[in-house]
């Protein structure tokens, strides 16, 4: 930029200036969207899936405690009603390979098992290991479902370190180099122009000047803010 002339290099800062806050604006705009939805969004996955979870195995108990009721075969079914929906709810919400792959071992390990419970009589423990084997399943997809819970939490935090890091170069750092820049060119300016006034003085008084043309120098310096010193002050 060395063979640029000071106006161009401003007029440069004045654009980029600009152009990054309005990058930086966006940024901050899109950040601000992303926290403010990103509670919804979790309620409606991470969330809901650990909700459907906990219906399982709230489920299963109370099959288990029907069993031992009058009318256990009534409870039995409501139980297995409800605990059919909640593994729907847990497809819908499923965020990863691990969550899909439990989800669908609970559906097979359960379907077998309710259609021994309707048919077994009251007290018989026969079914028992695989009712605690299929809640063993359940308590598992539920730490799987915490597990994603606390990964949405961190990328929450991620997100928020990385924009906190955005606004500030946007907000303050920015600012302060275009400020720095151009304080430096106008001061080189300032400087270059002093000179100037200083060496037109010099050569006005050591040689007789075309009228015309010093007289739209002074001019030119004058608008600029550096006329002409006032003998009477500088005395």
């Amino acid at each position: 930029m060395n063979n640029l002339t000071i106006t161009t290099k401003l007029r440069f800062v004045a654009v980029v200036a600009p152009v990054l806050l309005i990058v930086v604006a966006a940024l901050i705009v899109g950040a601000f969207h992303f926290f403010g939805t990103m509670t919804r969004a979790i309620h409606d996955n991470q969330y809901a899936a650990s909700r459907s979870a906990e219906g399982m195995e709230t489920a299963l108990y109370k099959m288990d405690w029907g069993r031992s009721q009058p009318d256990s075969s009534q409870i039995i079914l409501d139980q297995q009603r409800g605990f059919i929906a909640e593994i729907e709810t847990a497809r819908a919400h499923m965020g990863s390979r691990e969550q899909a792959e439990r989800i669908e071992k609970i559906a097979n390990d359960a379907k077998p098992l309710f259609e021994a419970m309707r048919t077994a009589q009251p007290g018989d423990d026969s079914l028992e290991p695989r009712l605690r084997d299929l809640q063993g399943a359940v308590a598992d997809l539920m730490s799987v479902d915490d597990e994603m819970l606390l990964a949405a939490a961190a990328n929450a935090e991620s997100t928020a370190r990385t924009m906190i890091a955005i606004t500030i170069v946007g907000v303050v750092v920015i600012p302060w180099i275009c400020f720095f820049v151009i304080a430096r060119m106008t001061g080189r300016l300032y400087a270059e122009l002093r000179e100037i006034r200083r060496r037109f003085d010099a050569l006005a008084e050591r040689a007789q000047l075309p009228g015309d043309d010093a007289r739209a120098v002074e001019e030119a310096l004058t608008k600029l803010g550096f006329a002409k010193p006032n003998p009477m002050l500088a005395e």
